[in-house]
């Protein structure tokens, strides 16, 4: 994918929905587009996340203590940025189904870009609640 699409679809996300587009694309700049092997596992359960993930194509599936709670299949969805915000153990185990691509968004990164860009901090924040209101 070229960098202009992956700027696209990380800004029609809703924690990035307010965000500029220079610091989109810092943040994609900042990034790697991996594919993963049927299940590879993007965050674990119980360890600080290290990075946020952004769905470009298949499936991840998301567990809690071992079984199976939520599914992710939408190209564009976020997945990990509670922990990689706040530093906080990561709630569940999040791991591809089938083979996978996705964007690594590494924590450092996004801190980096959240210090000079109020608007993303607080488009994440906006986000996080949203999630936390669901649970």
């Amino acid at each position: 994918m070229e960098s202009a699409e992956l700027v696209s679809l990380l800004g029609k996300n809703d924690a990035f929905d307010t965000t500029p587009q220079e610091a989109l694309e810092a943040l994609v700049k900042a990034a790697e587009v991996m594919c993963l092997e049927d299940s590879s596992q993007l965050i674990n359960q119980g360890k600080s996340g290290e990075s946020i993930w952004l769905l470009l194509e298949g499936d991840l599936d998301v567990l809690v203590d071992g079984d199976l709670v939520n599914q992710v299949s939408t190209k564009g969805e976020v997945v990990g940025e509670i922990s990689a915000v706040s530093q906080t153990p990561a709630t569940a185990t999040v791991q591809s189904k089938g083979e996978v691509k996705a964007m690594r968004i590494p924590h450092e990164a996004l801190h980096e870009v959240m210090k000079s860009t109020p608007e993303l901090a607080a488009s994440m924040l906006r986000s996080m609640a949203k999630y936390l209101g669901r649970r």
